[in-house]
């Protein structure tokens, strides 16, 4: 409740500062942003389409969240880009060059602006801006001076810090997504309502063309790599299955697999039928050669015959001409057969003329073991002919069988090659397979982008304001009064908490650890001056009231009137507490050390009680005014021989370190005897602590008076 208390009388007490500063600092503000510049805010929304537009990723599947927050976060870097900004800021100064006009403001910029702009380019930057020329060529040569060096105004003009032109300016255009949607929305503020707009609609020109040639510009570089490579691997696959082909024709390959199979199955057969002609002819030679001896000269004679010669040598060379239509019958053509058939029919006829012939050898009609000799004969003439077509037939094998080793010899070389030349076939087909796989990877890609980029689009372009946007102006004003009002309030608390004049009895309390028991005021406001009289009795009243506590019948009311240095008010104090007490008809005197008794002498240095130096008259109060204590000390005897010790203090001075020292001291001779203290010169409200409401009594004086009290509620 005291500090509370206190804080109010604290702020009552600086209220002019409080008041009078803030309103001037208010009034400095006013002025100083009288001509504050406007600004004009310029919005634009994208809409991306990332992620509610249809895509497609290379696997086919739709992309993920974390796929979709990068795309967009590389939309907003681009729009942020330097690279992006620069050919904005570039945009920007061709186009104010050639719309801007000196005399008047128009939709590219104001004239003030543009006679700045003009003031502070070069002769020779002006000369490379034509308006009759194409802007893209002259934009183009912008860039080609800008980048000869980096002293030159056109490269500074975006690096350095030159308004609405420089990265500076320009990074200050900020761009957010519109929570998690696929809208980005962009805003940009200058005091130029034509510079603000026009620079949100370079930029969205800008940025969609720096997107597209990053996204398409790797992704076709890959595509034309792709499909060159498919083209060079395409004509080697050709050649390659070119030269194969051509070997096939030149080697007569067909089918290389079935035509080897087909010769293996060939050679399989041609060794049974070659086994078999070999046993034939084997058995038929002994069987021969066997009869002949049984015969004997009659085989030798029929052997020596010429037509037997002869038709013997038809029959082996029909019979050849047979074993080479059926060593391979299985291959034979309808001619062939036909053939055959004739050939058979021709070899039976002369194996028949050749029997008839030998029948007319009637010359033996038995042998010498007892066999009739037209059967020996007979049986050695059919094993003759059996012989011959075993001859025949092997001889037809043999020459087979060197054709058959020509046919292996003729494809094993081939097979190999055919089989590396398929190889390289493989190898290159995997190869352009592979390729051709990626190349549609890729175009898939560049679907996608492309995709992405045409949902790329602006939703709300630019407007140009007509308004400017509501200036800070009152923020400032009231920024300026409050750090005022906070700046005054803290420099008088600092000061407050950290300065050591007594000035309140809460202050001194706490500085001196003593206790106050009285206050009287100090010179008041002139409208004020008529009731000092009262003011003082009031005050001596409630001091008076306090020491009448110790007062006892037949008792001296001894109380003795301290200060630490002159000038302190003891003898002010001293006089309007008698006036009170004569009023209330006590006896009451005054011993002061200026007139009643020398400090310097022995009977007051030595004096065990006030009687010893003073004579008695019999008063109820006696008031004993002692010099100050940085100049004389006081008698323990008398100090402690007294009821109350007052130490009487101004309010507007400093408690010393040496004030700190003399009062302590003072309280160890006083011990069980009370030391108070009491407040002189004090304001007003601090009297009031111990006096209540002070006159004049007006109705503003007491309600501040009851707020000061906490009094919010209470009636009058």
């Amino acid at each position: 409740m005291e500090l509370i208390s206190y804080f109010f009388r604290f702020i009552y007490r600086i209220k002019w500062w409080l008041i009078i500063v803030p309103l001037l600092v208010t009034l400095l503000f006013i002025r100083l942003t009288k001509n504050l510049p406007r600004s004009y805010e310029v919005k634009t929304t994208i809409y991306t389409g990332v992620m509610s537009g249809f895509n497609v990723r290379e696997d086919g599947t739709v992309q993920n969240i974390n796929v979709v927050n990068n795309t967009i976060d590389n939309i907003i870097n681009v729009i942020t880009a330097q690279s992006t900004l620069r050919r904005v800021s570039m945009r920007l100064f061709l186009q104010h060059m050639i719309h801007g006009d000196p005399n008047k403001d128009n939709d590219y910029i104001l004239a003030r602006n543009y006679n700045h702009l003009l003031s502070i380019t070069p002769e020779a930057v002006k000369k490379l801006i034509d308006k009759d020329t194409d802007e893209e060529i002259i934009l183009q040569r912008l860039f080609e001076f800008a980048d000869a060096n980096t002293e030159n105004f056109l490269y500074g003009l975006f690096h350095w810090a030159p308004p609405y032109y420089s990265y500076d300016a320009l990074s200050k255009i900020t761009v957010l997504r519109l929570g998690n949607s696929d809208m980005l929305e962009i805003s940009y503020s200058t005091d130029d309502p034509g510079i603000t707009y026009h620079t949100l609609l370079l930029l969205n020109e800008e940025f969609m063309r720096q997107y597209n040639d990053l996204q398409f510009g790797e992704t076709d570089k890959i595509i034309r790599f792709f499909e060159e490579e498919l083209a060079k691997t395409k004509g080697k696959l050709e050649t390659s299955e070119d030269s194969l082909t051509q070997y096939n024709i030149q080697k007569k390959i067909i089918n290389y697999d079935e035509q080897t199979r087909h010769l293996a199955a060939l050679s399989r057969d041609f060794q049974l039928q070659l086994e078999e002609v070999f046993l034939q002819y084997n058995s038929s030679e002994a069987l021969s050669d066997e009869l002949e001896r049984r015969i004997g000269e009659h085989a030798k004679l029929l052997r020596n015959n010429g037509v037997f010669v002869t038709r013997l040598q038809e029959i082996s060379d029909l019979s050849t001409k047979v074993a080479q239509y059926e060593a391979f019958r299985n291959d034979s053509t309808a001619r062939q057969k036909n053939e055959l058939e004739l050939l058979r029919k021709q070899l039976k006829k002369k194996e028949d003329d050749f029997r008839a012939f030998s029948d007319s050898f009637n010359i033996w009609k038995s042998s010498k073991e007892g066999f009739p000799n037209v059967d020996m004969i007979t049986q050695w003439l059919s094993e003759t002919l059996r012989l011959e077509e075993a001859k025949a037939k092997l001889k037809v094998m043999e020459k087979w069988q060197g054709e058959l080793n020509q046919e292996y010899v003729y494809y094993s070389p081939i097979g190999s090659t055919i089989k590396r030349k398929e190889r390289e076939i493989d190898f290159t087909e995997a190869s352009y397979l592979e390729i051709l796989h990626s190349l549609n990877t890729a175009r898939l890609r560049q679907k996608s982008l492309q995709m992405t980029s045409a949902t790329l689009r602006v939703l709300n372009p630019p407007t140009y304001p007509l308004s400017s946007a509501a200036t800070k102006r009152k923020i400032k004003v009231l920024t300026g009064f409050i750090a005022s009002f906070l700046f005054i309030f803290g420099y008088f608390l600092l000061i407050d908490l950290l300065d050591h004049t007594l000035r309140s009895k809460t202050r001194v309390e706490r500085i001196t650890t003593g206790r106050v028991i009285g206050a009287f005021p100090g010179t008041n406001l002139l409208r004020h001056r008529g009731y000092m009289k009262k003011i003082n009795e009031i005050a001596a009243k409630s001091l008076g009231n306090i020491l009448l506590r110790y007062l006892r019948r037949n008792n001296e009311l001894i109380v003795n009137l301290i200060s630490i240095e002159k000038g302190e008010g003891k003898s002010f104090i001293a006089d309007q507490l008698i006036s009170y007490y004569t009023s209330l008809g006590l006896s009451v005197r005054k011993l002061s050390w200026n007139s009643d008794f020398t400090p310097a002498s022995q009977d007051y240095l030595f004096a065990e009680k006030l009687d010893d130096f003073t004579p008695k008259n019999g008063e109820q109060v006696t008031f004993v005014e002692y010099p100050p204590l940085e100049e004389s000390a006081i008698p323990e005897n008398l100090l402690r021989n007294a009821y109350v010790n007052l130490l009487i203090v101004r309010s507007n001075r400093v408690w010393r370190d040496v004030d700190r020292v003399l009062f302590k001291n003072l309280s160890d001779q006083t011990q069980d005897v009370p030391l108070y203290l009491v407040l002189n010169k004090t304001k007003r409200e601090e009297t009031e602590y111990f006096t209540g409401l002070l006159p004049p009594h007006t109705r503003i004086r007491k309600f501040i008076y009851r707020i000061s009290q906490l009094g919010f509620t209470s009636v009058d």
